[in-house]
């Protein structure tokens, strides 16, 4: 096992590598086509696409300037999530119904990358970019995603970097909040003929917004991200055009998270009381992304190829098992205790608020973990009037290592005494290495013939997932003994996709597309396979646009993934797969804007809706989805979803916005038992700006006006967990 802090790439010798390219020369109009790898391109390209896609641009980022990936993605029909400890630090996002537990079944990528920290191995994304600094958002659904993968059936999202400037500016936004709330974000860069560059820096703190219950302590965190950017062109005329870009990201954070929600009755007693058991709770991590990007544009060609590593090394450390059964008879999982508090159980709650008056031992674990993953990306663009060919290839190394062991602390009279740190692992599933290879291949022609477009496109994965466990801590050797180094999985997948779009008039479109999705899976289930159609018409008329579709997904199987985040009822080794066998999901989404003219007063109006129905459809039992009764809803996702806002621009260096959020309800698990229900719930948030000048303005944004406290999930750990609660920012940003 490495160090838990990897070895950071020193800036310095990573610039010279990249110029050590400076004959490659470079520069273009537009000069981020290579160095931010969009999927679409603009809001205006993805509502032309043989398919369902979303473009959140970087004016509309700005607009709440939200650093929550959940808050920005209710504005897209279709995207589902679970909200965690408030911050959107570690999102849990669904795609059309894929199951949200860490983001795990849908592609995630960063400028084209893929981001998650195993993508193959372990593709539960405890890493996500920081959302302060990104300068956009694309989203695929559907045959749209086709030449997206390796997670297909519910779609894509890409996180769009700040690109390196045209010309030399900056941007600077300070930002102060209550609990102790700051953010810094700032960029400069520059471009000349033949050479640009970018550098950023993204810092970010808070106290939180929780306390913990008869002890003190933050709840909050601090995170710092860098980005470095630069690129070498040829110039702008040149017959052959060229371009070299390199990017360097770095990031770091502590932040003093629990995975240990609340029983009904602490929650009812006070939702944003955390209980002293959680005191020592704490996630450290770090990551680190090299990516070196090459292309060429000739003629009707265009190619490009990116080289990209990823490190990322966390240590969560947190409340993992109580031993408290010879003292109670429950079980020794937290998801235990809190399940036995919900049933009715004083004891359980008892442990829970520290009241118990024998001292009981509670076992923190080191969620200690490396992850590492690279690839080379290759593309190659062909394009007349009539088709635009593309064929890529992507082949990817991933793995997650794990070293993790537990400390230890007595618990009574609602106090944690002194740390006990345990032994280190020996042969178990705490050490061990798992590692991932994988090809793919696509190829898609789009195909323009009058009003008529078509998207057909093909994708192949070839992966192959192996682990290897340690007889002993010092991994003297491999067990071979109980059979490793051990093939998990094993397998390709061929899929296919066809989208259409025909334009009726100049006004409205109808669109349809049907694909074959895949899921791979490292962990004992089957892979996922569904297919998926939709269906929709759109309407553009000037300040006008509509779009409502109908899909459905039909799963010969689904599968859920053992982690310690949730979506488990029973206990389950960490990394394990569980098959679900038939499911089917469908709903409607629509999305709608336009913009209202009175006078020198504007006013934009937005709605996004969807409605989703989601059920299993055989009966079955199981260690992680608990006993399940074909025509059960699938747990976590709400039945609808709606965010309308609303904005006025008083043309006077005035403007704010107003936005409703709403969500169905749903249960944390199948059968929707006792102390699993989520209701429905809503909040408001509300924006003002106010321009000072042409290159300052400042707002203040309040979320959650009127400071609603419903559950809005019951994961990790099955307990209870709160709204963000009323919180109030100001900020002020410098153009320059």
């Amino acid at each position: 096992m490495k160090n838990r802090k990897f070895q950071r790439l020193p800036l310095v010798q990573a610039i010279i590598f990249a110029t050590t390219f400076t004959q490659i020369g470079f520069a273009q109009e537009n000069t981020e086509q290579f160095e931010t790898i969009t999927i679409v391109g603009s809001e205006e390209a993805a509502r032309n696409v043989a398919g369902t896609a979303t473009v959140i641009t970087s004016e509309e980022l700005e607009v709440y300037e939200y650093t929550d990936i959940h808050k920005i993605l209710s504005s897209v029909p279709g995207v589902n999530f679970r909200p965690e400890e408030g911050y959107g630090l570690r999102p849990n996002i669904s795609i059309r119904g894929t199951y949200a537990d860490r983001s795990g079944k849908i592609t995630l990528m960063e400028d084209g990358v893929l981001i998650a920290p195993g993508p193959y191995s372990a593709s539960s994304a405890y890493y996500f970019p920081t959302v302060g600094r990104l300068a956009g958002v694309e989203v695929l659904k559907g045959a749209a995603a086709i030449t997206q993968g390796p997670y297909t059936i519910g779609g894509a999202i890409n996180l769009l970097s700040t690109p390196i400037p045209e010309e030399q500016s900056g941007f600077f936004n300070q930002e102060f909040g209550q609990d102790g709330t700051q953010r810094t974000h700032a960029t400069y860069g520059n471009s000349s003929e033949n050479f640009g560059f970018l550098l950023e820096a993204h810092l970010w703190e808070s106290d939180g917004f929780d306390t913990i219950q008869d002890e003190s302590g933050d709840t909050g965190f601090e995170k710092e991200d860098y980005v470095a950017k630069f690129r070498l062109n040829s110039d702008r005329d040149a017959a052959i055009y060229q371009e070299l870009n390199f990017k360097y990201q770095w990031s770091d954070e502590s932040s003093d998270q629990t995975y240990v929600g609340l029983a009904d009755a602490s929650f009812k007693r006070d939702p944003h009381e955390r209980y002293g058991l959680t005191k020592y709770d704490n996630m450290d991590n770090e990551h680190e992304t090299l990516s070196i990007n090459y292309g060429v544009e000739l003629g009707q060609f265009e190619f490009d190829a990116t080289y990209y590593q990823n490190d990322f090394a966390r240590d969560w450390f947190k409340v993992d098992k109580i031993d408290n059964k010879k003292v109670y008879g429950l079980g020794n999982g937290i998801n235990n205790i809190i399940g036995a508090a919900n049933g009715g159980s004083l004891a359980a709650l008892s442990i829970l608020n520290g009241d118990n008056d024998t001292p009981v031992e509670v076992k923190l674990k080191h969620n200690n973990r490396e992850y590492e993953s690279d690839g080379l990306d290759l593309r190659l663009n062909w394009s007349n009037d009539v088709h635009s060919v593309t064929v890529g290839y992507r082949d990817t190394e991933d793995s997650e290592d794990r070293f993790q062991f537990y400390e230890y602390s007595q618990w009574s009279g609602g106090k944690m005494g002194a740390l006990t740190v345990g032994p280190p692992p020996g042969y178990s599933s705490n050490n061990r290495l798992t590692e991932a290879d994988a090809e793919a291949f696509y190829i898609q022609d789009v195909i323009t013939l009058d009003n008529l477009t078509l998207n057909i496109g093909y994708r192949s994965e070839d992966w192959s997932i192996t682990q290897e466990r340690y007889v002993d801590s010092a991994r003297s050797a491999i067990n071979t003994a109980k059979g490793y180094p051990k093939t998990l999985a094993s397998d390709d997948a061929s899929l296919f996709g066809l989208g259409a779009v025909y334009d009726i008039n100049d006004e409205i479109s109808f669109y349809a597309g049907f694909n074959e999705g895949f899921t791979p899976t490292s962990g004992g289930a089957d892979p996922e396979e569904a297919e998926n159609t939709e269906v929709g018409v759109r309407y553009v008329s000037g300040a006008t646009y509509i779009d409502v579709g109908y899909f459905a997904t039909d799963y010969e199987n689904m599968f859920g993934s053992c982690t310690a985040s949730g979506g488990a009822v029973g206990d389950c080794e960490i990394g394990d797969s569980f098959n679900a066998g038939e499911a089917d999901i469908s709903g409607f989404e629509i999305l709608g804007q336009h913009v209202f003219e009175s006078g020198n007063l504007t006013f934009p109006v937005s709605l996004s809706y969807t409605a989703t129905d989601a059920e299993f459809r055989n009966t079955f039992s199981s260690s992680f989805w608990g006993d399940v009764t074909s025509g059960d809803d699938i747990p976590d996702l709400p039945d609808s979803q709606l965010a309308l806002s609303v904005g006025v621009n008083s043309g006077n260096g005035w403007s704010g916005n107003l936005t409703f959020y709403s969500f169905g309800d749903t249960c944390s698990v199948a059968s929707c038992a006792a102390g699993t229900k989520i209701d429905s719930h809503s909040e408001v948030d509300i924006v003002v700006r106010r321009e000072i000048s042409e290159n300052i303005d400042a707002y203040l944004t309040v979320m959650n006006l009127t400071d609603e406290e419903d559950i809005v999930a019951r994961a990790p750990k099955n307990g209870a967990r709160a709204q963000f609660p009323r919180a109030a920012l100001v900020g002020i940003r410098w153009r320059f």
